[in-house]
């Protein structure tokens, strides 16, 4: 097929989910073609997007190819597919979509119907525990569907109209704040600038009743607050302590990107030298292991296990947690991944015990084709040389380092970093011990520089 469009969605299917596309596609409702099926069944097959012609003569054996029924057939196969993924998508929300069982009932002029159902949906959007802005959404469009029914009904004095606008305004607030969220947390990462209209009438609102007790709204104000207003740490506590007894309350991927923002929140301040966020971010890595918020298709990121142990390490009270942590976790790295990223921050366990053998011999078991784990590995070597002493080694080392530097000059922060590290090492080792005045100027430009990740180190071996 010149087109593999169709192709990839039939192939995005699970098992149990192709077995439901037959059903679907089986159904006189939705189709009576057979070769429809047929294509379906094909396409979903097939390891590689197959010709048009091959998938013609396939489906219809017996008929020459024909390129505008061959266009017609795609094009019905994936109008039904994507009803299914609607279908599916409705499933699986998991506040519910009573309001269209609603507004059914009401078109069809069944108010004893519509009555019974709102009750219903009504009982089941409150028992349900979610109440994240998608909640409240689900509330509005409910009870305006009440509205129109009571006005259809004549029934003029017993509008609801107050709970339709408490409903709509609390849903916009909170979907507004977490807008708000994503935005500034994009902002500071990619070095862009954001417009965000309505921001301080909506954290005005989100700050007084009936919305302030709202958990959709709660979250999200004390999470802008926190992170990208004029927070306090004390603010920050209240915002961690709400994510952690509040994770029923939002569904799994957004409580992950909750966690991921308080997170990158914390190393921030880890970088700009305020180390009791060292505890926060380990506390935060620590639940979000808990409750599997961190695991991604039963996985986690091999970026996520590096933090994990470079926080635990600079905690010494967690180095034995670490240990474990490392161990255990390791099975649920990418297995391509895998070994090299478990021997990666087996080296870094056994250095900060100062089992400078131990470290080098699990840093020679991987093959690091990862640039940043390769130059993660190439540091801790060079600091493992220069605190035993092996000048020899560590003037090789450093050669090689500046090569690998030269050869990777496209990587903006690390590159930079890298040549600083490679750069004040061997200021250190040039350093003549007995030289005050040349000490102090070397600490005085460690101190100085602002793209160095190794800073504490280089300044506690000065």
């Amino acid at each position: 097929m010149q087109n593999t469009f169709l192709w990839e969605i039939a192939n995005s299917f699970s098992k149990p989910e192709q077995r439901e596309v037959r059903n679907f596609l089986a159904s006189p409702f939705f189709n009576y073609r057979e070769d429809v099926r047929a294509l379906f069944e094909m396409l979903s097959n097939e390891t590689e997007p197959p010709g048009k012609e091959s998938v013609w003569a396939k489906v219809n054996p017996e008929k020459p190819f024909d390129d505008q029924q061959f266009r017609l057939l795609t094009s019905y196969l994936l109008k039904l597919l994507e009803q299914y993924l609607v279908y599916k998508e409705n499933q699986n929300d998991p506040v519910g979509n009573g309001h269209l069982l609603l507004s059914a009932y009401r078109r069809r002029k069944l108010p004893k119907h519509f009555e019974k159902a709102q009750k219903a949906v009504a009982k089941q959007l409150e028992n349900q525990p979610l109440r994240h802005p998608e909640f409240y959404f689900e509330n509005y469009l409910t009870a305006n569907q009440q509205y129109l029914h009571l006005l259809e009904s004549g029934r003029t004095k017993d509008l609801n109209l107050q709970k339709v606008e408490t409903q709509l305004t609390t849903a916009v607030v909170a979907m507004k704040l977490r807008q708000s969220c994503l935005l500034r947390a994009h902002q500071a990462v990619f070095n862009t600038s954001y417009q965000i209209y309505l921001l301080d009438e909506m954290l005005a609102l989100a700050e007084a009743p009936p919305y302030r007790n709202d958990p959709g709204v709660s979250m999200y104000r004390l999470c802008y607050q926190a992170l990208f207003g004029e927070g306090s740490d004390a603010l920050f506590l209240k915002f961690k302590e709400q994510l952690f007894w509040q994770d029923q309350q939002f569904p799994k991927a957004e409580m992950a990107s909750l966690y991921l923002l308080a997170i990158n929140f914390c190393i921030k301040k880890i970088n700009a030298s305020q180390h009791q966020y060292l505890r926060e971010a380990l506390d935060l890595y620590k639940q979000g292991l808990k409750t599997e918020l961190l695991l991604e298709n039963g996985l986690l990121s091999r970026f996520a296990y590096n933090n994990i142990v470079g926080i635990a390490l600079r905690l010494e009270q967690e180095w034995d947690w670490a240990g474990w942590f490392v161990g255990h976790y390791k099975d649920y790295l990418e297995p391509a991944q895998r070994e090299a990223t478990f021997s990666l921050n087996a080296a870094r366990i056994a250095y900060a015990r100062q089992r400078y053998d131990d470290a080098l011999l699990h840093l020679q078991r991987a093959d690091y084709k990862d640039l940043i784990n390769s130059m993660v590995a190439k540091v801790l070597q060079l600091k493992i040389y220069f605190e035993k002493g092996e000048l020899e080694l560590l003037d090789a080392h450093l050669r090689t380092m500046r090569m690998f530097v030269r050869r990777n000059k496209r990587m903006g922060y690390h590159h930079r970093n890298w040549q600083n590290i490679v750069h004040f090492t061997q200021k250190l080792v040039e350093l003549n011990p007995f030289d005050q005045q040349q000490r102090a100027a070397l600490k005085t430009a460690i101190e100085k520089e602002e793209v160095l990740t190794e800073k504490e180190w280089l300044l506690g071996q000065l």
